[in-house]
């Protein structure tokens, strides 16, 4: 997770020096507002920082952020194109939210990823009848119940990271928000303490309002700042993967 605040340029919705490739300079040329521009900007610092150093522990070699692009296909994927190791060695998801863009990466360019980022914000009832399957709803009277304004913290957190970790999923096939959020069943374990650490999440797929069988995924989350973070991947992935997130996060 990076900030935009973390860098001049960025705050002012201009490119840093050598980050963008002559395809992302047109692209950001048609981005006409202040905050779209920044947005997007700050999402291809962080993903193509992340990116450029994943590959130099991988291969030793330092690819220049200018010689390879970040773009979206026509659902909002965003595929790496213009430097073929990169292109077919990684995939990536982005979420900005505030200021702040979140990317993760996976090492296996066929691996369905999502990434979500989601400020932690009061959502009322409403908003959980809405959105929430029976499961997901259940979970909340499962918080430490003592009508402090505790509780309600940990509400709005366990609300927001489930949110932040359906979009995940949904991002992960490829649907984003057009089928119906309860398609997708994301069950946090309940907390009395917000996890700084990565920490797994099971995510079930309900056939019936997915538009095709969806493959298995596994997800993990924590809190940095004010900002829920969330991941889901494909779910064929070593075990380990939780301690090596967490070896990165630190």
């Amino acid at each position: 997770m990076q900030s935009a605040a973390a860098h001049p340029d960025l705050a002012q919705g201009l490119p840093p020096a050598g980050l963008l490739s002559e395809v992302e300079r047109d692209r950001l040329a048609q981005l006409t507002t202040e905050k779209r521009r920044r947005d997007w900007l700050c999402g291809r610092w962080t993903a193509k920082l992340l990116l450029q150093t994943l590959h130099r522990e991988k291969t030793g070699h330092c690819v220049p952020l200018d010689c390879f692009s970040i773009v979206n296909n026509a659902d909002g994927v965003p595929l790496i194109t213009g430097h073929w190791s990169l292109a077919t060695g990684y995939a990536l998801s982005l979420s900005h939210s505030h200021d702040h863009a979140f990317c993760a990466i996976v090492t296996r360019p066929q691996c369905p990823i999502g990434a979500d980022l989601e400020r932690i914000e009061t959502r009322g009832d409403g908003f959980v009848e809405d959105y929430f399957t029976e499961a997901e709803k259940s979970r909340i009277l499962l918080l430490p119940q003592d009508a402090s304004r505790r509780q309600d913290s940990l509400r709005s957190i366990y609300i927001n990271a489930t949110w932040s970790a359906k979009e995940a999923a949904l991002k992960a096939l490829h649907l984003g928000l057009s089928v119906d959020t309860r398609a997708v069943e994301c069950l946090i374990e309940p907390f009395t303490e917000p996890p700084t650490d990565w920490t797994p999440f099971t995510v079930h797929g309900d056939d019936a309002r997915l538009p095709c069988p969806a493959p298995p995924l596994i997800g993990w989350w924590r809190v940095q700042d004010a900002f829920v973070l969330t991941v889901a991947v494909g779910a064929n992935i070593p075990d380990d993967t939780a301690d090596r997130l967490n070896e990165k996060a630190r």
